[in-house]
């Protein structure tokens, strides 16, 4: 069997055929019933799992969870490249689905674990080896937290992968379980480690962390045993050995520019504030990240249909404009109540020792809905294949830190030096790339989506 993921098992594009969609009231290509049930568990997820994070605002210190905060970001800019397999594989799952190809679905599910375990071994082994430098880097309390953390990091690069598996599939209630209970984990095990001696604080949460991320890929993998390649297919061999292509590397570089913009803030803030300074920024962040990811469960449902749209009708331009509406409406009634009272929000989230940086409650609450829209661009890009607009990201992360580094007496100046780089990315994508606003792009600029 090709080992050339682009086309379909008999040797034609994925895009040259297509099978209709199934009748039947949809909403972005997928039934009402699924995506409701989809979306409703994806929130009780996002819920639950920042719910975990209030929990442990409280249970540690400010800057004990200034340390939580940093090492959480540093995993999720680490394991960047597994999220970006996340959308590859969901585009081309859906797309071979859409032909009805369940060889070549089987043999890419067992192609793709084969490829994330290379890439999770290797730069596990890395992390265990600078963890004395990262501790001293970031001036981490303690040794052990950074420790506990590399059996979640390790596992972060398999969970995307398993969250793309059953997405490109429209296993869309199954997905929303899984995440549900690695949110439901993190209390589960985190908060009871994190307050014994056993796990030392920060590192407790992370192995709490790290056990739902375990049961969850084993999970993914047993509900999708019939459908995955069976061992001797030669596909595990294949995926160890597969080299990355451009498209692979645009797709990474995405994600790693988002994550970057969407986690950096805080490990620079670790930087360049002190240890209590650091701690409101982590509260500050956390706010970001309710924002921004709570309605992630748009942009999971756009990977399948965008696929569907190209195959079809040539172009995905129009799942993207009614993705951006939804993700806009939703992040605004998230983001409102911070808005209209950020003091109140922050002393009720996290207590009165987080109070002094309810000044930059409102920036950062800005900061978290262009990074939504942002993410979802990402995402975009990623199906489309547009390899050009990664520049954009990279001149963003440049400007933040810049930004950051000139901007940053208070927890405050640091929420608005990301909220103004945020927008300013937005804007560019919006004169010169994928308009969330506009009808059309510039002509010259175009790319074909």
């Amino acid at each position: 069997m090709s080992t050339d993921l682009s086309q379909h098992a008999d040797g034609a594009p994925i895009d040259a055929r297509a099978a209709e969609s199934p009748g039947g009231r949809r909403i972005l290509g997928v039934s009402v019933g699924a995506t409701l049930a989809m979306m409703t568990l994806t929130l009780l997820a996002s819920v639950v799992n920042y719910g975990s994070n209030l929990v442990f605002s409280r249970i540690l210190t400010p800057a004990g969870y200034g340390d939580f905060t940093a090492l959480i970001a540093l995993t999720v800019i680490a394991a960047v490249p597994s999220g970006a397999a996340q959308t590859v594989v969901a585009d081309r799952l859906a797309a071979y689905s859409a032909l009805g190809d369940t060889r070549t679905i089987a043999y890419l599910i067992r192609h793709a674990a084969a490829h994330v375990l290379l890439y999770a071994t290797v730069l596990g082994l890395v992390y265990i080896a600078t963890i004395p430098l990262i501790t001293d880097l970031m001036g981490l309390q303690s040794t052990g937290s950074a420790i506990a953390l590399a059996p979640m990091l390790i596992l972060s690069f398999f969970t995307p992968v398993a969250f793309g598996i059953l997405q490109g599939l429209e296993r869309y209630v199954a997905l929303g379980l899984v995440m549900l209970w690695i949110a439901i984990s993190r209390i589960i095990f985190g908060v009871p480690w994190a307050l014994s001696n056993f796990g030392h604080g920060p590192g407790g949460a992370f192995l709490g962390m790290a056990v739902g991320n375990l049961t969850a890929v084993l999970a993914v993998w047993w509900i999708v045993r019939h459908q995955r390649a069976p061992a001797g297919t030669g596909a595990a061999r294949a995926g160890i050995r597969r080299r990355m292509d451009t498209k692979t590397v645009a797709a990474g570089g995405a994600f790693m520019g988002f994550a970057f913009l969407s986690n950096f803030d805080v490990i620079l803030a670790k930087l360049v504030l002190d240890g209590h300074s650091s701690g409101e920024y982590a509260a500050l962040a956390t706010i970001e990240k309710i924002v921004v990811f709570l309605p992630g469960a748009v942009a999971l449902l756009m990977v399948p249909s965008a696929a569907k749209a190209r195959a079809s009708a040539g172009s995905a331009r129009r799942v993207l404009r009614v993705s951006a509406m939804a993700v806009l409406g939703a992040t605004a009634l998230v983001a409102l109540p911070a808005i209209i009272a950020p003091r109140f929000i922050i002393e009720t989230m996290f207590g009165s020792g987080y109070s002094q940086a309810s000044g930059g409650v409102i920036p950062i609450a800005l900061a978290g809905l262009g990074l939504a829209l942002l993410y979802l661009l990402v995402v975009y890009t990623v199906a489309i294949n547009d390899r050009r607009w990664v520049l954009l990201l990279v001149g963003g992360m440049g400007l933040q830190v810049v930004a950051i580094l000139l901007y940053h007496r208070s927890p405050t100046q640091v929420a608005t030096a990301q909220a103004v780089t945020v927008w300013l990315v937005l804007l560019i994508n919006e004169i010169l790339f994928h308009p969330l606003v506009r009808a059309t792009r510039w002509a010259r600029l175009g790319v074909t989506a």
